[in-house]
């Protein structure tokens, strides 16, 4: 027991023993003894009262535990299935990846013409990609990019275009990544450049599934996504 509660329930004691000594050095005539009966029934139902509160403060305290005992296991369940998706772009020699077996194409019409180019020769080709890697412990569901693109070419007599990539995965493991090609340079200049102008992503979890919650939606700041360029490649990226 608390000792704020036994320090209550010790001042109700008190008083109704002084109450009750009161009661008893009064004269027993029948209005005193109507008055001493009146005296019990009252320190019976203070008791009561007492004891009542007590047990509805324990029950209080108890029923807090619980809540917060069951959102610490919530949030522990949601953090173990939870993807941690980050984006990123990256420009590469090989579009196949043969060196990164975590980073699995994303099977479209750009990705075979890359995969053309790339069995046609020509090692000063490059290839730019918009990856999404999943750094969580859990399974990406339902998920699906949408990134524009500012491409430089200074090989191209329309040498500024902008491009709009849109892809779709049903699962991405913990640990794995998926390209979707952005830009093919078959004679790549120090003046071009692969500029992000807005990137969309939609997920969910097996978790968010299970209870019914809607899938999360992410906006990539342009200013802070991550570039990386292999070595070798000289297409600028922002």
């Amino acid at each position: 027991m608390s000792r704020g509660r036994q320090w209550r329930l010790g001042l109700v004691a008190v008083l109704l023993v002084f109450a009750l000594f009161f009661v008893w050095r009064t004269r027993l005539d029948p209005t005193r003894v109507g008055l001493f009966i009146t005296a019990v029934i009252g320190a019976v139902t203070t008791i009561y009262v007492a004891v009542t509160y007590e047990i509805m403060l324990q029950n209080q305290s108890m029923a807090k535990a619980a809540v917060d005992s069951a959102t610490f296991m919530e949030r522990g369940l949601r953090f173990s299935h939870a993807p941690n998706l980050l984006f990123e772009t990256i420009n590469v020699k090989d579009p196949n990846f043969s060196g990164a077996k975590s980073i699995i194409p994303f099977e479209n019409d750009d990705y075979k013409r890359a995969q053309s180019e790339y069995s046609s020769g020509g090692s000063q080709k490059e290839f730019v990609f918009a990856v999404l890697h999943n750094k969580g412990q859990g399974a990406a569901t339902d998920l699906s990019v949408v990134a524009s693109y500012d491409i430089t070419e200074s090989s191209n007599p329309n040498s500024h275009t902008t491009v709009k990539k849109e892809a779709s995965v049903q699962i991405l493991e913990p640990r794995k990544s998926v390209a979707v090609c952005i830009f093919i340079s078959k004679v790549p200049a120090p003046n071009d450049a692969v500029t992000l102008v807005s990137a969309h992503i939609t997920a969910s979890d097996f978790y968010r599934e299970a209870i019914g919650e809607l899938p999360q939606e992410v906006h990539i700041d342009v200013r802070k996504h991550r570039v990386e360029s292999e070595e070798g490649c000289v297409v600028r990226l922002a």
